[in-house]
């Protein structure tokens, strides 16, 4: 896997690439890097320490299963923007201090797009100053200092603001070890180490210089660097060229159908059960008209014994007056003669109807028709309304 340094070069809007093993390789940006490279190569990305900053929050008792959840809330007055803008990556902690590397969305967003579009596949973002060990150093790199002081503070500083950061950094530190200044001349390392002993005589034990090329930051060997690509810049590694499962379609299709089924049948239900309650209901009112002051214990069987009375030759009963008195009806044919009620009184043996008639000759006319048919029919009661005749007729079976 191809391991490069990206830096953001914000005035030329674009990314230079360098080579982190090797200082005296000039940068190209990385489209011209990436010309010289396979479709898909596999790249490691060192991120260059001037384009996210680091912060050691004190964070007592909380565990470092949720230092990630607990950070964003920690460091929302330190940042400029919304939280919301911010990649946030826990690294770790030490003592109660725990340390997050932030950087903008938008920056990552961009160096994966760009990325994608030169058909490199990206597998991690390292924070630079991840590659120093954990011990107070400070590197000479680019104009500036790479500074490492666990627990207090880590990032690379401009040579001409390194002042102003040791005075915030250092002011009431003391016993932080050794520290080790790396530089390829002495005369930065020199004008370094006199301005803290100078300043901050108690912050260090001793300052030591080295000017071996060989101690330039580099991949450490005995741990995993923290990689800065995780929640959604997360790297799934296999899925894109993963063949999707040809029953995932059927299984989705038979699924709606289950459904679409379901609903139907629960419908259907629903409706047959109204439409039962319905004819139940009318059935009910109908056999307490008809047969009043009955007791009702089994609707349907009582009903289908009331019908069933004049089917097997039987001349008595509901249905042969029932039946009588609508052949009566049919042999009169008078549309003026209308069938407002009729109920049946079981103890008496009688039927009777309540009908409407223009005249009473027309009732004299109906039960004249009833009498021919063999039953005992007699006008109970009439009156006049509305220039109508309302009438009672008494119906039963002859002696």
């Amino acid at each position: 896997m191809n391991t490069i340094k990206v830096t953001w070069q914000g005035h030329d809007a674009q990314w230079l690439v360098s080579d982190p093993s090797n200082d005296a390789v000039p940068p190209c940006n990385l489209e011209d890097w990436a010309a010289d490279q396979p479709d898909l190569t596999p790249v490691r990305m060192i991120l260059s320490a001037a384009n996210y900053s680091c912060h050691w929050i004190e964070l007592p008792g909380v565990s470092g299963r949720h230092l990630a959840q607990a950070l964003p809330f920690a460091l929302e007055e330190n940042l400029i923007n919304d939280i919301s803008e911010y990649l946030i990556v826990p690294a770790g902690k030490v003592g109660v201090r725990a340390r997050a590397y932030v950087t903008a969305c938008d920056l990552v967003e961009r160096l994966l797009e760009q990325a994608e579009h030169l058909h490199l596949t990206v597998r991690e973002l390292i924070p630079e100053t991840q590659l120093l060990p954990e011990a107070a150093i400070a590197v000479w790199q680019d104009q500036g200092w790479l500074v490492k002081l666990p627990g207090v503070f880590e990032g690379w500083v401009n040579e001409f603001a390194i002042m102003p950061v040791l005075e915030s950094v250092l002011e009431d530190q003391q016993g932080l070890g050794v520290l080790t200044i790396h530089a390829s001349g002495l005369d930065q390392a020199n004008l370094l180490r006199t301005t803290i002993e100078t300043g901050f005589a108690d912050a260090f034990e001793r300052i030591d210089i080295s000017s071996a090329t060989s101690d330039s930051p580099a991949l450490p060997t005995h741990a995993r660097p923290v990689n800065m690509l995780i929640g959604q810049f997360q790297v799934r590694h296999g899925q894109a060229d993963k063949p999707r499962s040809w029953w995932r379609p059927l299984a989705s299709l038979s699924t709606a159908c289950l459904l679409i089924m379901a609903v139907t049948l629960y419908v259907q239900n629903r409706q047959l059960a109204n439409q039962s309650q319905y004819v139940y209901q009318q059935s009910l009112a109908l056999y307490k008209q008809l047969f009043p002051g009955v007791r009702i214990r089994a609707l349907e069987r009582e009903f289908r014994g009331r019908l069933a009375e004049g089917s097997h030759g039987n001349n008595h009963g509901f249905a042969y007056l029932i039946n009588t008195t609508a052949s009566a009806f049919q042999s009169v044919n008078l549309k003026t003669i209308k069938l407002d009620s009729a109920r049946y009184n079981e103890r008496q043996q009688e039927l009777i109807i309540e009908v409407q008639a223009s005249n009473l000759s027309e009732l004299q006319t109906l039960r004249q028709a009833l009498s021919e048919r063999g039953l005992d029919a007699e006008v109970a009661s009439a009156s006049n309304e509305d220039k109508k005749v309302k009438g009672r007729l008494k119906i039963g079976e002859s002696a």
